[in-house]
């Protein structure tokens, strides 16, 4: 009861600031922090093309643009939409203080360069691109992502930002994943700050936090262009956790803790299959639901014992003990940020589904209804 409670006040005070929130035309951009039309880029983060760059030889066409810091950190490189007429030849290279990589292939790439103070990118002026960059951030690169960061620590990189590549197996050349579940809990949000989780590889920005918080989520599918990331590996699936703003005197006080879920193919459609049983989360696809009640699907479990644990604290065996509590409550966090997708849906007929389709939350769907989420006259029964 008491998490239901709990959950009531919750989603009672989602709905009221999710009405005032106004979207950034950005929101969907790749682009990330501002443009560097300089020769030499010093932000934490920013975007270019060719164009920036300096030239220094006109007989070949070549330039050069230095990205750098003034310590030793990260530099996560995204260029993309490339476009070269060098015929199969180099036509970047890309240094930072120790080696130097030669690009000839015209993929979308992402490079990591650790422990640097500068990277330098030396071109021919013959081929286009865009490259957007980060400096200075914590990269995990891993499976079994956890950060947990308390008020008054010191921040690993001087960025206060986090890039998470999940994965299902270290070291593997490619992420074997199909959806990724962020688990941000005991989020402390100072004032006048702001903390952030954006998709690097389309710039979609997934989640904004203005205020302190006891949890939020996003549940993230993989890319659909697999990405080449550091020449010989492939990846689909890479996000920024990142302090946006913060009074210098109180970045120290943001506090948080992420986990990662990551799910295959077969546990993203037990998940998928056990949301559609439960919730009625789906529109068109057809599940047999008696054989997913007979059956375990442990993706769905940890997601929803998540949300007990990030809310009560409560150990794994209580966790384990609460599932029908858990799902009893969890109606906000399954639809978080796609209540208009399915409570705004229409049948052959032009009317909206009835809200009895969503199973147990057939409140919650009410709820987003008399609060206008179709922003339209609506049939709520």
């Amino acid at each position: 009861m008491r998490v239901f409670l709990k959950l009531s006040i919750l989603l009672a005070s989602y709905l009221l600031v999710a009405a005032g929130e106004d979207t950034r035309d950005e929101e969907n951009s790749w682009q990330t922090g501002m443009a560097c039309t300089t020769c030499a880029c010093q932000q934490r983060s920013a975007h270019f093309d060719k164009e920036s760059f300096c030239m220094f030889s006109y007989f070949p066409s070549r330039a050069y643009k230095m990205l750098w810091f003034s310590t030793p950190t990260n530099f996560v490189v995204y260029i993309r939409n490339i476009e070269s007429n060098t015929h199969g030849n180099y036509y970047m290279t890309i240094c930072d203080e120790l080696k130097c990589q030669y690009l000839s292939s015209t993929e979308d790439q992402v490079f990591l360069f650790t422990a640097t103070k500068k990277v330098i990118m030396y071109i021919d002026m013959s081929t286009s691109f865009e490259v957007q960059y980060y400096v200075g951030c914590d990269v995990l690169d891993q499976t079994d992502v956890v950060v947990g960061r308390e008020a008054g620590s010191l921040f690993p990189q001087p960025g206060y930002c986090w890039i998470v590549i999940p994965r299902l197996y270290n070291k593997a050349t490619t992420q074997h994943i199909a959806a990724t579940n962020i688990f941000l809990s005991k989020i402390t949000v100072p004032r006048n700050s702001q903390l952030s989780l954006s998709n690097v590889l389309t710039g979609e920005l997934v989640m904004s936090l203005k205020s302190s918080t006891d949890l939020d989520l996003a549940s993230l599918r993989r890319n659909e262009n697999v990405i080449t990331y550091q020449r010989n590996k492939h990846i689909s699936s890479i996000y920024l956790l990142n302090v946006d703003t913060c009074p210098p005197e109180h970045c120290n006080d943001i506090a948080f803790k992420m986990d990662i879920q990551v799910l295959s193919v077969s546990d993203h459609q037990c998940f998928r299959n056990n949301q559609i049983c439960e919730y009625g989360m789906s529109t068109q696809e057809h599940v047999d639901c008696d054989d997913v009640e007979a059956s375990i699907c442990s993706s769905f479990q940890y997601f929803e014992s998540a949300i007990v644990t990030a809310l009560e604290g409560e150990t794994i065996t209580q966790r384990l003990l609460s599932v029908d509590r858990v799902k009893k409550s969890s109606c906000k966090w399954h639809f978080r940020r796609k209540e208009k997708q399915y409570f705004c849906a229409k049948n052959k007929k032009g009317n909206y589904l009835k809200c009895r389709k969503f199973g147990k939350c057939q409140l919650y769907c009410l709820l987003q209804r008399v609060n206008e989420i179709c922003k339209k006259s609506m049939q709520f029964f």
